[in-house]
């Protein structure tokens, strides 16, 4: 018979890293399938509102005023409780408002005016009043005026492993001032 002969130590370190890359990818695949089950078959609808509390600003404001460029600071309420969307595969969470309007010159005009990043369950309740934008809502012209805008309340989430979702729930709508604002307008 032949003579018996041992596995040398980088047999055996690869068949080790093989099997433990293998189960890795198939408890990270089971993994991201769960989340297809949390997102298509249990109630994950979260609880949002979100409307302009009022317009602070609106005109040919900061940098954009010697471009002929209008802008609007505005002020939003923001109600949200996104607990039923986190489920053991989400990492994070980064939500944000964006307004939306037609004008003449392009069709489909969206803005981001705030976002948030969240990081834990905790923190998936929450609610601000009278929030002002972190990024301006701006035009290329001066077609805002009397534009119809819409709020809209979505939201990305990232999970450990799988296929990111993106979602929207909670939108308002409302008229832009038909002439330039120094003072607050409520709403």
């Amino acid at each position: 018979m032949g003579e018996k002969r041992m596995h040398s130590i980088v047999q055996r370190a690869n068949t080790l890293s093989t099997v433990t890359v293998s189960t890795m990818g198939y408890f990270a695949a089971l993994l991201a399938l769960s989340s297809f089950y949390f997102r298509f078959f249990e109630e994950t609808q979260p609880v949002v509102d979100v409307k302009l509390n009022s317009v602070l600003k609106f005109g040919k404001l900061g940098r954009q005023r010697y471009l002929g460029n209008e802008e609007a600071i505005l002020s939003i309420d923001v109600d949200a409780d996104l607990r039923k969307v986190w489920n053991w595969n989400v990492k994070q969470l980064f939500v944000y408002v964006t307004a939306s309007f037609e004008t003449p010159a392009h069709n489909t005009n969206e803005v981001i005016l705030w976002d948030f990043i969240i990081t834990s369950q905790d923190g998936c309740q929450f609610s601000f009043k009278g929030l002002t934008n972190k990024y301006n809502l701006a035009d290329k012209g001066a077609h805002l005026k009397e534009a119809n805008v819409t709020l809209a309340f979505r939201w990305d989430t990232m999970p450990y492993s799988g296929l990111s979702f993106f979602s929207q729930q909670g939108t308002s709508s409302f008229l832009m001032p038909n002439k330039y604002v120094d003072n607050k307008i409520t709403y």
